[in-house]
């Protein structure tokens, strides 16, 4: 990563935080109680831990194993948000169109959508499931269970 790369996902990292909170674990990870954010390195589509090399396929999610995951892209594209525990949680507040997740959730399990007032929108099929093409408009909260 150039540095020029390196200020602007510091940039942008810094943005998050200031907005929904958080603490910083990595150059492009945010830790908050029920999980975590994970943003794609400079000039790549999918979100991945540092030291892990290239890029993960087009088909394929990267969501933890126990997680509900949402991606600001779709097809898994863009941040990566994991949520763990059974309560409500806020969306990250800049993804307000499009997207994707994936529930990877205990089989079975069902992850719920709700609006800005907590009122229940929807809920995904049962796990392991998951939505290429997906949509955040009007979607506040993300209650896992």
């Amino acid at each position: 990563m150039t540095a020029k790369e390196a200020t602007a996902l510091q940039n942008g990292v810094d943005a998050i935080l200031a907005r929904d909170g958080g603490r910083q674990t990595a150059a492009n990870e945010i830790r908050y109680t029920d999980g975590r954010l994970l943003l794609p390195l400079p000039g790549e589509k999918y979100a991945r831990e540092l030291g892990l090399s290239g890029d993960a396929p087009a088909a394929a999610h990267t969501c933890t194993p126990g997680a509900l995951c949402g991606y600001s892209g779709s097809q898994y594209t863009g941040a990566e948000r994991e949520w763990f525990s059974c309560a409500f949680h806020k969306k990250p507040s800049d993804w307000t169109s499009g997207g994707s997740w994936y529930n990877n959730q205990t089989p079975g399990r069902v992850g719920n959508w709700y609006d800005a007032n907590k009122r229940w929108l929807g809920s995904t099929p049962p796990a392991p499931y998951g939505t290429k093409y997906g949509q955040w408009r009007g979607v506040g909260y993300v209650k896992p269970c």
